[in-house]
């Protein structure tokens, strides 16, 4: 697994657009809250008919990329896009079906029709930033953000593109089905981190991401758990892996190997910083294994647990945990991980990124 660059994070939530305060909410603000207007974005027209969810979502793309990220550096035919959620147009189609079951087919609007389509959501982000290399949907339940990252770095790996935006976008689910959920959009802008290096881009973190599939029926034998078991320490083995513990000790000390050449980080230096686990975990088999493999990462490494505000419908609570890990600065790494009953699990490591020079000079004066 490669290191993916991020340079560039939009956020756009009832909360704001710092991922810090987007990413700590439990539930819909007292009395309704005060929506962070992302319509000064947008502009004045064009946008109007356009379902709420698509709109939060160029919103935070236009945050994403208005620091330069990759926009001009990559042609358009190199760009792809990775849209995750799971009650974006939930809205939408019902006012449709009601509007079709009151007043038939004819009662639909022009303005609305075009919404039938599935990947609306990305058709409007992908012609206006000019993402014409592929764009897919991913919809897993809870996970599809990161689920959609680990889609992003094997299509980044294999060449299938050179720099990507991964968006995930969530409306409310409607009253007649419930109500609640999530509201919002969070995009990061990534490139491989040889390329951000190579033309002098600013990189806020670097990612690696693992998706896996535990059956759950499995989970129910003896010899089902055992392999669940032995699948999730191969995945944390190669997130968070024991020998880089020790080769950042010994460089440290001036023993070790120098900085790694794909990373431009000092081996295992990160990893063994405070790493914090942030967990997006319910009460099923499923999650029992995950929070059993990752007990003994948090005990080899020290690393700090937080629980993720209360489940909610949709995957944006897992998309602004990573938004709020790639920003903040206190050096250190972090594993967001999400994994449902269903039998998802999906997990990505945010790592700081370091000068090379000043990393080379500071092991220099150690030694």
């Amino acid at each position: 697994m490669r290191e993916i660059a991020v340079t560039g994070v939009g956020v756009v939530s009832p909360w704001g657009d710092e991922p810090a305060a987007a990413a700590a909410y439990g539930g819909l603000p007292a009395g309704g809250g005060e929506w962070f207007d992302h319509r000064v974005r947008l502009g004045a027209r064009g946008y109007k008919y356009l379902p709420a969810a698509a709109q939060y979502v160029l919103a935070a793309a236009r945050a994403a990329v208005a620091g330069g990220a990759w926009a001009d550096a990559v042609p358009a035919d190199r760009r792809g896009l990775l849209l995750a959620t799971n009650a974006g147009l939930a809205g939408v189609y019902d006012a449709m079906d009601a509007t079709v079951a009151e007043r038939g087919a004819d009662g639909l609007s022009p303005a609305l029709a075009p919404y039938f389509a599935a990947n609306v959501l990305g058709n409007r982000l992908a012609a206006e930033l000019s993402l014409h290399g592929f764009a897919l949907t991913v919809a897993t339940a809870r996970t599809a953000a990161l689920d959609a990252l680990s889609t992003g770095a094997s299509a980044l790996a294999a060449g299938r593109c050179g720099a990507l935006l991964l968006a995930a976008a969530e409306e409310p689910v409607p009253a007649p089905r419930g109500g609640g959920g999530e509201q919002g959009a969070v995009v990061l802008a990534l490139e491989p981190l040889t390329a951000a290096r190579a033309r002098g881009a600013a990189v806020h973190t670097t990612l690696r991401a693992r998706s896996v599939f535990l059956p759950p029926g499995a989970l129910a034998r003896p010899e089902g758990r055992e392999r669940a078991a032995r699948v999730l320490d191969r995945v944390l083995e190669e997130l968070v892996p024991r020998a880089r513990l020790h080769e950042g000790a010994s460089a440290v000390a001036g023993e070790g190997p120098g900085v790694s050449g794909d990373t431009g980080q000092v081996p295992g230096g990160p990893v063994s910083s405070v790493l914090g686990v942030h967990l997006d975990l319910d009460t099923s088999p499923v999650s029992e294994a995950v929070a059993g493999a990752l007990a003994g990462v948090r005990t080899r490494v020290g690393a700090e647990q937080e629980e993720l505000p209360p489940r909610r419908i949709g995957c944006l609570g897992p998309a602004l945990a990573l938004a709020h890990a790639v920003t903040v600065r206190d050096g250190g790494q972090r594993l967001v991980v999400s994994a449902t009953g269903a039998g998802q699990v999906a997990f990505v490591r945010v790592s700081p990124v370091q000068d090379r020079l000043t990393q080379e000079l500071q092991h220099a004066e150690v030694a």
